[in-house]
């Protein structure tokens, strides 16, 4: 399967290197390019590579693809228009990272090197799951979340959609995160967090204007 990456930042990088990996290990997945609107820019360093803008991909043969921007919010954006056309989109799994057979990943979705997710968790459409980060038993991610590098959820966290985990942030067993919520780096999530809040410090606490 030739899978075409939608962006081609630091974060796009990264999913190409995973995706060079599992083709190393022998699975049927290989890296095909990059589309990117700064694609004049990012052809010095990317070289053949850069294959074009977004409005380009649906002239660039592929099997399928992976919209690979950081940003919740405009992931989404790119991923409900590419597949509203009909684009058919892939998983890319590091080998490193650690599934449980009983978890389920959807379509679309990032799993970085070092990530586990336990059985029964569920990972939603676009999400991403990024390096070391831990997923344990039956959390719920929603579509177009991120749980960034060094997260921890405990037991039946359900994270909604497009909501941010921060770098090395906590969130105990069983609570809820809201819907475009944002957990500060390093927070520590002891209650609930409403939709659309940000929280940050130990334990989280909702920023105030």
């Amino acid at each position: 399967m030739n899978v075409l990456l939608l962006g081609a930042g630091g974060h796009g990088q990264v999913v190409a290197d995973a995706i060079r990996a599992q083709t190393a290990a022998g699975e049927d997945i290989r890296f095909l390019g990059y589309c990117d609107d700064r694609a004049e820019t990012l052809r010095a360093v990317l070289g053949e590579e850069m294959l074009g803008t977004l409005a380009d991909r649906e002239q660039i043969p592929h099997d399928a693809l992976i919209v690979a921007i950081g940003a919740n919010s405009l992931r989404r954006r790119i991923f409900e228009q590419a597949t509203g056309r009909g684009a058919r989109t892939a998983v890319a799994k590091h080998p490193s990272a650690v599934v449980s057979t009983a978890a389920r990943v959807h379509d679309g979705s990032m799993i970085c090197a070092g990530v586990v997710i336990n059985t029964q968790a569920v990972i939603g459409a676009n999400a991403i799951i990024n390096t070391a980060a831990t997923v344990e038993h039956h959390c719920r991610i929603g579509s177009h979340a991120h749980v960034a590098p060094g997260a921890r959820l405990g037991g039946n966290v359900e994270v909604g959609e497009g909501a941010l985990i921060g770098i090395g942030a906590v969130v105990l067993p069983g609570k809820k995160i809201g819907a475009w919520a944002i957990v500060g780096a390093g927070a520590v999530v002891i209650d609930d967090v409403p939709a659309h809040a940000t929280v940050v410090g130990v334990p989280a606490k909702v920023m105030t204007k």
